[in-house]
Order: C-alpha cells, then sequence, then structure tokens
C-alpha cells in the first residue's frame, strides 16, 4: 500500500511541527500549509488522503476554509479539525461548514492519532454515518 498523504494546515509553528512529526513518524506523508491560501494552493497541486485543520488562523479560518474546500472538492477527502476552542458555537459551524470530525488541542497526541487513522480506515461509503456518529457525541 502507498504512503498516505495528509495535509495539515495550522498556522502556529510549534504545533505544525509537533503534528507533522507526530504523523510522519507514524508513516504519513506529511505536507503543511500555514494558512487557508496556501493550502488550496496544495490541494491544488495534490490531493490529500485526508486534512487536519485549525480553526484559528490569520486571515480566513478553517471553517471558511472547509467550505472552500468543500466547494471545490467535495466531501472526497475527509477533514478533521484540531482546534484550541470547545465551545458549542465553533463544534457546531465545523461540522455544518463540511468538517467530518473535532478535536480540541487539548487531546492526547495518542487520540489525534488514533482519530487520523479510524478516518483514513472508514470506506467513502461509511463517512457520513460516522460523521453523524461524532457529530452527535458533541453538546452545543
Amino acid at each position: 500500500m502507498s504512503e498516505r498523504k495528509i495535509l495539515l494546515i495550522e498556522d502556529e509553528q510549534v504545533l505544525s511541527k509537533l503534528y507533522g512529526d507526530l504523523l510522519s513518524h507514524k508513516g504519513y506523508r506529511v505536507q503543511t500549509a500555514a494558512n487557508v491560501n496556501e493550502a488550496l494552493r496544495k490541494l491544488a497541486a495534490d490531493l490529500p488522503d485526508l486534512i487536519l485543520s485549525d480553526i484559528m488562523m490569520p486571515e480566513i479560518d478553517g471553517v471558511e476554509g472547509c467550505v472552500m474546500i468543500r466547494e471545490q472538492y467535495g466531501d472526497s477527502v475527509p477533514l478533521l479539525f484540531v482546534s484550541a476552542l470547545d465551545d458549542g458555537e465553533t463544534i457546531r459551524r465545523a461540522f455544518d461548514a463540511g468538517g467530518d470530525d473535532y478535536l480540541t488541542k487539548q487531546s492526547s497526541l495518542e487520540d489525534v492519532i488514533n482519530r487520523v487513522e479510524l478516518w483514513l480506515d472508514t470506506p467513502a461509503s461509511e463517512r457520513a454515518a460516522q460523521t453523524a456518529r461524532f457529530k452527535d457525541q458533541h453538546s452545543y
């Protein structure tokens, strides 16, 4: 099986390096983008197997970025949010924009890896049901 590709959209360099190194160590090929515009350029060149995105970023936030990605690429790639924000309104906006899952940055690195692996192993035909299960787990 070929190496799975992940696009990591994170503006904080320390976190980008931490998540990037962790995912690379697990055998994934990680591309990073410091903002949504950079992510859109990278998506146009090479569609990944999964997108991991922050929400709070300059210019275009991750939720708006998700809407843009979904408009251009549909739901062909799972998009997981990892954010410091944990309020119900933000989580609702993230799912409504087309996000498949939502983790907080307080989640353990093991939890992030487990969710990435779960989504990479979820067949496209089961993604909507999986998203609904995760959405139901969040209380607004």
